[in-house]
């Protein structure tokens, strides 16, 4: 699952023009950004590309990392909020190598604007990848859910429930081995808008999300390439 150099990846666009108190939430920015396993140019914190987030408190700003050492794990922090991310759950460790794990954070309220950066310490020789998504208009977590499935094709989320519109992050974290491309796509009308699925020793994620405009519950399934297990996180942001 788990080489090399630092490496960057991201898609973090500005937040739509029209950010106003009382939309509904929409997206915003997002980016990703990763280590590989013992790079040489290895970061004691990795960061993500800046982004430019919307200001005046308005958005919830979505963070989930999985890393290498599950020991290792510290709140996300950025440049524009004086502490550390929320934690929401637990951190979990991978049934397939379980000294490894991933684990979600949430900020809502953020203070936000141009030249927004987050990052979270890490152990020189150890992979991690940390992505981030913002919800504009998005005041509050209404629900969010963690599952694991064994190697299969297509695996399914945790259902979350809403009482009104709401955006969907959903993370796919695969668990295969260092060999070879990846792919993972999802239903729903979710769209992938981060991803690292590249070959070698790196942690491997993607980032889909969906906004809907009226209460339900709503789950996403995944398919990849390899056939693989994967941890999955569904938060709902109102």
């Amino acid at each position: 699952m788990f080489a090399v150099a630092a490496v960057v990846a991201c898609k973090a666009p500005s937040p739509p023009s029209n950010v106003n108190a009382g939309l509904p939430p929409a997206l915003g920015a997002h980016a990703l950004a990763f280590q590989r396993y013992r790079s040489p140019s290895a970061l004691s914190v990795v960061s993500t590309p800046a982004m430019v987030t919307a200001t005046g408190g308005r958005s919830t700003i979505v963070v989930s990392v999985g890393r290498g050492a599950i020991s290792a794990f510290a709140r996300p922090r950025d440049n524009k909020n004086p502490l550390p991310y929320p934690q929401l759950g637990a951190t979990h460790a991978y049934a397939q190598w379980p000294s490894s794990g991933t684990a979600l954070y949430a900020l809502t309220g953020a203070i936000g604007g141009s030249g927004h950066v987050l990052s979270t310490k890490t152990k020189a020789d150890d992979e991690l990848t940390i992505a981030a998504v913002e919800v504009v208009n998005g005041g509050t977590v209404g629900d969010f859910k963690w599952n694991q499935v064994a190697g299969g094709n297509p695996i399914t989320s945790l259902g979350v429930t809403t009482t009104g519109p709401a955006t969907l992050v959903a993370f796919w974290w695969g668990d295969a081995g260092v060999e070879g491309e990846k792919t993972a796509t999802a239903n729903n009308g979710f769209v992938v808008i981060d991803s690292i699925l590249e070959s070698g020793a790196l942690v491997q994620c993607a980032v889909a999300t969906k906004t809907v405009s009226a209460a339900g519950t709503y789950d996403v399934t995944w398919t990849s390439t390899p056939v693989q297990g994967a941890q999955l996180w569904l938060v709902a942001v109102q």
